[in-house]
């Protein structure tokens, strides 16, 4: 019989008995961890942390006693772990933590709006001092962060309507820097691949760029192709674009998994980057500089962005009562050689 029916059969709350015994260790060892004298992150934590949820303790005795022992707990929810720009980003906040004497906890929403929900709600049930999050796609935490008290700070993917402070970048001003670039070294036909719609920051970015193309003041032709968040999404779209369309003199990725994946496509179709097709992308990765040619990005300050914000959140949790804040930090472009010269009529 499962173990909360059991419980409730029996007519009683787990306890920490129960606790243990599910994760395989002893009392002690589960007071440890719920009291903040043991890691959460090693095998034994987690253990205990699956356990108290399987069981139900969190929401019974465990929350008043987490109250004072996760104080210097920091929650931290992403789309995910494998987009490069996200990694580096937790790895800034924990540097932050590390600093002032809290840990950070990161969990993923794996682009999946009700797990986000869910994930929040177990962060704010473990009372922790505050709680990050970059929005998944079609989020609902805006609802999520007005239904409680506990201070929020999203990221990146700032809310506009979300009661809280928010810490990003200047998206549309990025892309609009981005787009002026290629038509000033004469490209005239560009395709833009972006993640798709429900993100406020890749909305953001298409406004960017369709200003720089409104303002131009010749004829370009720019098609504007959502390709889904992963690899394989973005490689399949844009494939059926290269098939049925016109080559076009450069490829404008909005975010950097669309990068990767227009990277290799179009190296296997036999395009020479800078020369017969230009390529560039929203957020830098260590590859992008690395291969020839090098790849041009819009490169995000992701150092600056986790400060900003980790004493955005440290001030809300220290009583900081002001109205939320939201909060835009520029970018920079690294035009490196896969622009290209451009097929203007000059050429």
């Amino acid at each position: 019989m499962p173990d909360k029916a059991a419980q409730k059969q029996r007519g009683s709350r787990p306890s920490i008995r129960d606790v243990a015994r599910k994760a395989g260790v002893s009392p002690g060892c589960v007071s440890n961890v719920i009291n903040g004298r043991r890691k959460l992150d090693d095998p034994i934590g987690r253990a205990v942390l699956q356990a108290v949820r399987d069981l139900g303790y969190r929401r019974n005795t465990m929350a008043s006693n987490l109250r004072r022992s996760q104080s210097r707990i920091i929650g931290l929810v992403i789309p995910n772990f494998e987009n490069p720009f996200f990694a580096e980003l937790v790895a800034k906040l924990e540097h932050r933590a590390e600093a002032t004497n809290y840990r950070i906890v990161a969990t993923s929403s794996r682009e999946d709006a009700d797990i986000e929900a869910r994930e929040i709600d177990e962060l704010v049930g473990w009372r922790v001092a505050g709680v990050f999050v970059i929005p998944s796609l079609y989020s609902r935490a805006a609802e999520l962060v007005a239904a409680n008290e506990t201070p929020f700070v999203f990221l990146d993917r700032i809310q506009q309507d979300a009661a809280t402070d928010g810490v990003g970048v200047n998206n549309a001003d990025a892309s609009a820097m981005l787009m002026r670039k290629l038509f000033e070294t004469g490209h005239r036909r560009i395709l833009v691949a972006y993640l798709g719609d429900g993100i406020d920051n890749v909305a953001e970015r298409l406004e960017g760029v369709r200003a720089a193309v409104a303002g131009h003041n010749e004829t370009v032709a720019v098609d504007y192709l959502p390709t889904g968040d992963s690899v394989e999404g973005a490689r399949a779209a844009l494939g059926s674009y290269f098939d049925e369309n016109p080559k076009p003199d450069a490829v404008f990725c909005l975010f950097n998994t669309a990068t990767l994946a227009a990277y290799g496509l179009l190296q296997e179709r036999g395009f020479v980057l800078g020369r017969d097709t230009a390529l560039a992308g929203f957020d830098d990765s260590a590859w992008m500089a690395h291969v020839h040619p090098p790849v041009a990005a819009i490169v995000q300050p992701i150092e600056e962005i986790a400060r900003v914000a980790w004493e955005r959140l440290l001030a809300r949790i220290e009583g900081d009562r002001s109205p939320p804040e939201t909060i835009r930090i520029d970018c920079r472009v690294e035009t490196r050689g896969s622009l290209g010269p451009g097929q203007s009529p000059e050429r």
